[in-house]
């Protein structure tokens, strides 16, 4: 098969773009009854949303000429049985993706998105706001999509943001989920499984492959992991941002992380310690489920001396300050093993979010332990910020699943 990016490259930049960068208005909230909660991985509930045809103009057409085919597909959500860190059950929800009326076998993929503040942008409740699931359907797979814990069904719950552990288990809870809603329906999958995604879809593609390939190695097996832009080591990613970034460029993100630390870990009143006054109350208020990104950062101020108590960063600075927090972030590291199938990572030497030498790390570290095959390829955007090259990875990633994709 012709490379989808040789193809498309010159003319479908703006169509890719929009999986990643658009912003669509929700659906109503969720009225289907749902079960207990019981074992991980338990398939709850399932609620059609909506289906798609092949000639729906939302793209479909771009993608048929690089991949050679288009189906029909429909949208379901799924509630499952997933859990926090702390061992404690929770359901969550995500969507399943998948061709109608196709004959034989079809590839899995799980597909996980990129950082989200608002609710309604969540795929089971805007299949449209991030249409790469859709478009990975349309092509022959059957795609699945977690809301992540705090969203969704979830949304009572605060978000884990950039933690490993509940991170993971949403991913690998809505695939075991998935598994018994398409054995229901006498929909036919093969033996390969992806995963793939951007930024806090990178990191959680990466938390959910170790733990598939460490824990889970009899039940998963990774065909391979396409990510791009994710904050893979947790502790280098927050040094940078706080002791070496005099303007950061997306407050909300390094936000994001203080209000879920101080909610799920004992860090003695992170927000209130680690932001200087007002701004604390804006994180503990401001990341609700109801504000967007660019809400957050329009009260957020870039100037790091500004959004940071001054002792704080002297204290994090120390070789024995905030020893407990630096455990934590150290502890949600998910780049140092040696990963059994394929990673193929993609990053921006200009990101000014996520640090660009956090995927050299990565890729230096797997390879050193003797990871299966670990490669990096730069963005090539310019300049190649973080947002430009969601674009990018976007082309990068489907052009990859669907050379190394069988579809039978």
């Amino acid at each position: 098969m012709p490379k989808l990016l040789q193809k498309l490259k010159s003319y479908s930049l703006p169509v890719f773009a929009a999986l990643l960068l658009s912003a669509c208005v929700g659906s109503e909230k969720d009225k289907e009854a749902v079960q207990e909660p019981t074992e991980r991985g338990a398939l709850l509930s399932s609620k059609p949303l909506t289906e798609y045809r092949a000639n729906d103009g939302l793209g479909f057409a771009v993608l048929a000429l690089g991949a050679g085919r288009s189906y029909d597909i429909e949208v379901v959500k799924l509630t499952y049985s997933t859990e926090l860190e702390s061992g404690d059950t929770v359901t969550a929800s995500g969507t399943i993706s998948f061709p109608k009326n196709k004959t034989g076998a079809s590839p899995l993929l799980s597909y996980q998105h990129a950082t989200i503040y608002h609710n309604d942008s969540v795929p089971s409740n805007d299949p449209k706001f991030d249409l790469t699931p859709v478009f990975a359907a349309t092509a022959g797979f059957v795609a699945v999509a977690p809301d992540y814990i705090g969203y969704g069904t979830s949304s009572n719950l605060p978000h884990p943001y950039i933690q490993a552990v509940p991170s993971a288990n949403s991913v690998v809870d809505l695939i075991r989920a998935a598994r018994t809603y398409v054995e229901q329906k006498g929909i036919s999958l093969n033996d390969q499984l992806f995963l793939a995604g951007y930024s806090e879809g990178a990191y959680t593609s990466m938390a959910a492959h170790q733990q598939m390939e460490t824990d889970f190695p009899d039940e998963f097996l990774v065909a391979a992991n396409v990510i791009g832009g994710g904050p893979y080591d947790v502790r280098g990613t927050v040094d940078e941002l706080l002791l070496n970034t005099t303007r950061i460029n997306s407050p909300s993100v390094i936000g994001f992380m203080v209000h879920a630390y101080d909610r799920y870990y004992e860090l003695d009143n992170l927000t209130l310690r680690a932001v200087a006054s007002p701004h604390h109350m804006t994180v503990d208020n401001y990341f609700d489920n109801y504000r967007t990104g660019s809400a957050i950062n329009s009260v957020l101020p870039r100037n790091s001396d500004e959004l940071f108590n001054s002792y704080f960063l002297s204290e994090y600075a120390g070789i024995a300050g905030e020893l407990t927090l630096k455990y934590q972030l150290d502890q949600n590291n998910v780049y140092d093993w040696a990963p059994k199938a394929p990673i193929r990572m993609f990053h921006g030497a200009n990101d000014e979010t996520v640090p660009y030498a956090n995927s050299i790390k990565a890729v230096s570290v797997m390879n050193e332990n003797e990871g299966v095959d670990v490669t990096l390829k730069d963005c090539e955007s310019i300049p190649s910020t973080h947002v430009k090259c969601a674009a990018g990875f976007a082309i990068f990633a489907l052009d990859y699943l669907l050379d190394e994709s069988v579809d039978r």
